[in-house]
């Protein structure tokens, strides 16, 4: 089996870089058979954003001393190859963010955990949402909201409040930032197959951007939010480890 491995600049995984690939030998990303990511879940974003579009590549993280792991398994030198033949599959859906700027730019942005649209200023945005296909409508105050799925459920999204979801459930989570009147929405749980748009209402004046782990675009007037179901993301994860986070994404809240 061909392995890249991929280090974050940190001495301990480094370290591990060293040792694992004199020991597993290494190979271009491109080249790869699986590619490992050594680092914390900061680390396996950047492989897995890396990796969208291209061919899918399982993607087994191993978390290094002094990183914060929540989707990595244990780093383990011995008995890799067989580690790799037994890891579990878990399929990470993409968002994706088609955004419209207030000077008329569109760029696109892709997630695996969440996106955010947060308030530039010391004062609130104002959000109009609109279900795809033109349906419901909603205008709402606040600093912001997240669209969330599974994968990021337990991170800032949980902090804000949000919805806890069960890995590999096929759910986003919507989620208000400090929404005004506390709006009964604001941890809501929607279909993966949901669209949701975004109109910033008077996007001068109140400017919002949108953001991700690894990208922020300012001064935003209209975002589509979606799930890719033609992207996808393969997670390869120790049985232990898989069984542990679904423990923890079925804990109550």
């Amino acid at each position: 089996m061909k392995i890249a491995f991929v280090a974050s600049p940190r001495p301990a995984a480094q370290r591990a870089l060293e040792k694992l690939s004199g020991r597993y030998g290494q190979c271009t990303v491109a080249e790869a058979d699986c590619v490992i990511p050594l680092g914390g879940d900061g680390t396996v974003l950047k492989v897995l954003h890396s990796l969208l579009g291209a061919t899918t590549k399982p993607v087994f993280p191993m978390r290094t001393q002094g990183s914060t792991g929540f989707v990595c398994n244990p780093l383990r030198m011995p008995g890799l190859v067989d580690r790799l033949a037994k890891a579990v599959r878990l399929d990470v859906p993409v968002l994706q963010a088609d955004v419209e700027q207030v000077g008329g730019q569109r760029k696109t942005l892709f997630a695996i955990n969440e996106i955010v649209l947060f308030r530039q200023r010391l004062q609130q945005g104002r959000f109009k949402l609109t279900a795809g296909g033109g349906g419901a409508e909603a205008t709402i105050a606040g600093d912001g909201l997240a669209l969330v799925t599974p994968i990021g459920s337990t991170g800032y999204n949980l902090s804000l409040g949000g919805p806890r979801l069960p890995v590999g459930a096929k759910f986003l989570a919507l989620t208000g930032i400090a929404i005004a009147n506390g709006l009964p929405w604001c941890r809501a749980i929607l279909s993966d197959q949901f669209i949701l748009e975004v109109d910033i209402v008077e996007a001068e004046h109140h400017p919002v951007r949108i953001e991700t782990v690894l990208e922020t675009i300012p001064d935003v007037r209209h975002a589509r939010l979606f799930c890719n179901g033609n992207l996808k993301s393969t997670l390869l994860l120790d049985r232990d480890v898989l069984t542990e986070l679904a423990e923890i994404s079925s804990q109550p809240q």
